[in-house]
């Protein structure tokens, strides 16, 4: 029987024989199979290539046979799992039944190469023309779990490519016998959980954790580092609350435009009026064209995307773009851009398209910006009629284009700005397609002196996640003066002194039935200050924490210089990453709450730790699996029963976020004492003492206001008792219009708590602690000289720099 076949392998019989003849007359081999004298198969010949190949086949089949039964081995675990036999007493009393087992499971990827490259470029040096280097990779994956006794295990499992450290887990652990002290003792990832409501657990610890028994008092205690960080989220009413706090500089970037700038000079008196606007135009159509980086192959094309295109005051003056018309909505006809590209021979081949814009005077990347890409579907991008803005559903990387073709009706007429697909079909006779001329609203290159980048709006605040709602919506525009905190207003200027900032910035002027009186709170109106679909805040003006808020609050028409060093213009005369040197001015957060409907859907973050979220509905635990499930890996959280959203009870979510694992060192020590008094099968009561400590360690001696570390103790304390009543039940089965359908008993359970607050005492001794309003020793402003770079240029020769022969130059 073949071992290929089975696990049992039979050899041949000692009277079957086979023998090869080589019959030199015919050149052929001759195999005879033999019983005994007997002939039990007829001869077979074969010439020398086909009995070559016999032979190889016979010499594969006999290796992969070889390893077949090497690999069967090997499963079987006869070498992967020793087990080496302890018969000291000692080591059986410590660990248990006296065998050591080790599995370990796991592979090693190991990458090797040379990697280099030659570049045939005469003006650099021969040296330098090829380089390269070893290429060395590896990757690990390795699972161990190894058993001493039956007491002592220590499970392993590292992977290189885990997405975050803490899914590599080490842990020693072991469990003592009913007649012993110590019942348990773990070292590695541990965790502590919490018996009661009111002093919260954790559970991705890294550190020690001991469990004792003394008669009826058990006692567990662990000192580790804390890997997580506590949070709640709310849901009230069905929709999840969550606070959020946003600072000047962190809008959103390269997602929300204006269509062009025409839309920009008409946006800030459009939104003064809210909700009443009295546009004179209104967007009809609308096709939007970016970069295809995913590989699409429906709706694609080359397109061309011009800046000037429908410009009434184009960037390039005359003679290289001409106005033609008076009148300032854009249209393809407001200039002759659009007619001197069209003039171009064979304006529409790809191959060419790029020399003929630069042929008209204009220059790549600043004019004109040529891409395959891929048309927006509807459900990607919303945009606003009555204002002519866009925004998409995902933010464009920095070198993406962003191009579109819209229709417009303008006192009573139709306009267009673009080119629309159906209006130039691909040439399918051709195997050339025809390039599409639209209107670019983002090039691969950000350029702050350019107008597009007006175009990009800086106005639109990210504050939350899900589908925001009105109810309870509250946000507020607060100044944080250095030393003095959060201000509703601006602190200096000549004009509306003590006025709240959100009424400078059109953001109070409605009341809750959107009346036309001031109420104090965030004006919420659907499309013009809010995006409830992108969780999104809109401002009604462009430049909120610049030019608008100057003139709000000063007299003077424009503003006085010394504006720009208070107010945060450089976060709109600069990219984003330029404005951001300037912590001086980013002194404007948005503050407030905001309610994220998607009713029974709560997001909580990624990686959440198992076992580490409580969910408690009117001060009443869930649960797990009843009440509520959870996605870990997605971080999401459901709840299943209806009755409480449908009576709307405030549902509290507290859980262990990771993202913060590794910024901030925290202590974390626990000491928990449970008294067992009475432990019946039908009575049980216990005492309960609970101790916590977490500490943090600070960066610095010196620390800010508000970035203080803590270093807080809890007390609590806890009974719970519980007795069965089978007499109660017996009373209440004998009432004629009830019948109990399980044991009666009671439950009493009760808790106190005492929170201890401090601090660390790197900044400072007892109840006096240090914290910095401002540091003003060591603040410092830098000026990033590499910016913008379109200001440096050339220098010119120095006076009196002579040549090589000493002649003066100038």
């Amino acid at each position: 029987m073949s071992a290929g076949n089975s696990g049992i392998s039979l050899s041949k019989p000692s009277n079957i024989t086979d023998s090869v003849v080589y019959d030199p007359s015919t050149r052929r081999y001759i195999i005879y199979e033999k019983i005994g004298n007997r002939y039990y198969r007829v001869p077979t010949t074969y010439s020398f290539e086909e009995f070559w190949d016999m032979r190889n086949r016979q010499a594969e089949d006999e290796y992969f046979r070889q390893r077949a039964n090497i690999t069967s081995i090997l499963n079987r675990g006869k070498y992967v799992k020793p087990k080496i036999s302890l018969s000291d007493r000692f080591f059986n009393r410590l660990f248990g039944t006296g065998k050591i087992e080790i599995n370990p499971q796991g592979n090693v990827d190991i990458t090797a190469g040379y990697q280099g490259q030659k570049i045939n470029n005469p003006t650099l040096p021969e040296r330098a023309r090829n380089n390269g280097g070893l290429d060395f990779n590896m990757n690990a994956q390795m699972n161990v779990n190894a058993n001493i006794g039956d007491k002592l295990k220590f499970p392993i499992n590292y992977n290189t490519l885990a997405n975050f450290d803490l899914d590599n887990q080490l842990k020693l652990d072991y469990t003592g016998g009913d007649d012993e002290i110590l019942k348990r003792f773990e070292a590695g990832n541990v965790s502590f959980p919490a018996r009661g409501t009111l002093i919260p657990g954790a559970q991705q610890l890294f550190g020690l954790k001991t469990q004792l028994q003394f008669g009826k008092l058990y006692i567990t205690t662990v000192l580790a580092n804390q890997r997580s960080q506590r949070q709640q989220v709310n849901l009230e009413g069905g929709a999840a609350a969550q606070r959020f706090e946003v600072k000047a500089d962190e809008y959103e970037e390269n997602r929300h435009f204006l269509l062009g700038e025409y839309f920009r000079d008409n946006y800030n008196q459009l939104m003064r009026n809210l909700p009443a606007i009295t546009s004179p135009f209104q967007i009809l159509r609308l096709e939007v064209w970016v970069t295809n980086r995913m590989g699409t192959t429906t709706e694609t094309r080359d397109v061309v995307g011009l800046m000037d295109l429908g410009e009434f005051e184009p960037y390039l003056p005359p003679p290289t773009i001409n106005v033609l018309t008076g009148i300032q909505a854009p249209s393809n006809g407001t200039n002759d851009l659009y007619s001197k590209v069209l003039g171009q021979p064979d304006a529409r081949n790809p191959a060419l398209v790029f020399n003929n814009l630069r042929n008209i005077g204009l220059s790549p990347v600043q004019d004109f910006e040529k891409t395959f890409a891929r048309k927006l579907d509807s459900t990607q991008y919303i945009y606003n009629r009555q204002i002519g803005t866009l925004s998409l559903s995902q933010p464009l990387q920095t070198d993406e284009v962003l191009a579109v073709a819209y229709q417009y009706s303008f006192n009573g007429r139709v306009y267009q700005v673009g080119e629309f697909s159906q209006d130039v079909p691909p040439d399918s006779a051709s195997a050339t397609q025809k390039v599409l001329f639209l209107k670019l609203l983002k090039a691969t290159s950000q350029r702050p002196t350019l107008p597009i980048w007006n175009w990009m709006m800086k106005n639109v605040y990210s504050v939350g996640y899900g589908v925001l709602t009105p109810v309870d919506f509250k946000l507020d525009v607060l100044y944080q003066e250095p030393g003095l905190g959060d201000k509703r207003y601006v602190p200096y200027g000549d004009k509306n002194l003590g006025a709240p900032i959100i009424s400078l910035l059109n953001l109070d002027r409605l009341n809750s039935q959107l009346d036309p009186q001031p109420d104090g709170v965030f004006d919420y109106v659907e499309g013009f200050t809010v995006l409830s679909e992108y969780s999104r805040v809109m401002f009604p003006v462009l430049e909120p924490f610049g030019r608008d808020l100057a003139n709000q609050i000063y007299l003077a028409t424009p503003p006085p210089p010394e504006v720009k060093d208070t107010l945060f213009y450089a976060l709109y005369d600069s990219i984003k990453a330029v404005a951001q040197q300037y912590p001086n001015l980013n002194r404007f957060v948005l503050k407030g709450t905001a309610k994220t409907s998607g009713s029974a859907d709560i997001s909580i973050g990624y990686n959440i730790p198992v076992g580490s979220v409580t969910v408690l509905a009117g001060g009443r635990t869930l649960q797990e699996g009843v009440d509520y499930d959870i996605n870990y890996d997605l971080g999401t959280i459901k709840i299943t029963n209806q009755a409480i959203l449908t009576a709307g009870l405030p549902v509290q979510v507290n859980f262990e976020n990771n993202a913060s694992f590794g910024l901030q060192q925290r202590s974390y020590l626990g000491l928990r004492l449970d008294y067992m008094a009475k432990n019946k099968a039908n009575e049980q009561l216990s005492f309960g003492g609970t101790i916590v400590r977490l500490s943090e360690r600070p960066f610095f001696t010196k620390v800010n206001l508000n970035e203080d570390p803590i270093r807080n103790t809890m007390y609590g304390l806890d009974m719970n008792y519980r007795k069965d009543l089978p007499r109660l039940t017996k009373i209440l089965d004998k009432l004629p219009v009830y019948s109990t359908t399980a044991p009666s008993s009671v439950n009493v359970y009760a808790e106190g708590a005492y929170l201890k607050p401090g601090h660390a005492p790197q900044i400072g001794r007892g109840s006096e602690g240090l914290v910095y309003i401002d540091d003003f020793e060591g603040s410092k402003s830098g000026i990033d000289l590499r910016f913008p770079p379109i200001s440096w240029a050339m220098a010119s020769v120095p006076s009196g720099a002579t040549d090589a022969n000493g002649v003066e130059l100038f």
